[in-house]
């Protein structure tokens, strides 16, 4: 209970063979980082970006290279105004046709779930979207985006304070 979260992607890899599709079955974090660190400077930049919330994960077929809430990023804290006023950016590049984009919040209680549906979409595409979303007295949100074979991405939750 309480505390910000972050929720990393994984693969269950039970054996490693030559009959084994390994990538299909995995999920990834891409890291947001300014640069790609060296190898030599050690692994503070990676750490940081996961510690941090700087990275979207993904089955790799859906990318969300970026996403803000009112101008603030995956694992930062922003303050809504009195109204709940959110104006949620994201580009969104895809392999197959999007099914939709969900932007899931809560308030300490409940999950709830905004739906828009993307089904209108062809395949290997790449798009800007911008909505707006009233999240009064919702305390985090994140977003995810699902195509029609069934593979996502989601972005780090963005917290609200009071």
């Amino acid at each position: 209970m309480g505390g910000q979260k972050k929720i990393i992607a994984e693969a269950d890899l039970f054996t490693v063979t030559m009959e084994n599709e390994m990538y299909a079955h995995m999920n990834i974090n891409y890291l947001q980082l300014d640069t790609l660190p060296k190898f030599k400077d050690g692994w503070a930049p990676v750490l940081n970006a996961m510690t941090t919330g700087k990275y979207f994960s993904t089955t790799g077929e859906v990318l969300i290279p970026n996403f803000s809430i009112n101008g603030k990023g995956s694992g930062e804290t922003i303050k809504l105004n009195a109204g709940g006023e959110a104006k949620i950016h994201l580009n969104i590049d895809w392999t197959f046709p999007l099914n939709f984009l969900e932007v899931v919040s809560g308030d300490g209680q409940t999950v709830f779930r905004e739906r828009l549906d993307l089904s209108k979409t062809g395949a290997f595409g790449s798009e800007e979207f911008q909505l707006s979303l009233n999240l009064v007295n919702r305390t985090w949100a994140r977003v995810e985006v699902w195509d029609i074979a069934a593979n996502g991405a989601f972005t780090q939750t963005i917290y609200f304070s009071k």
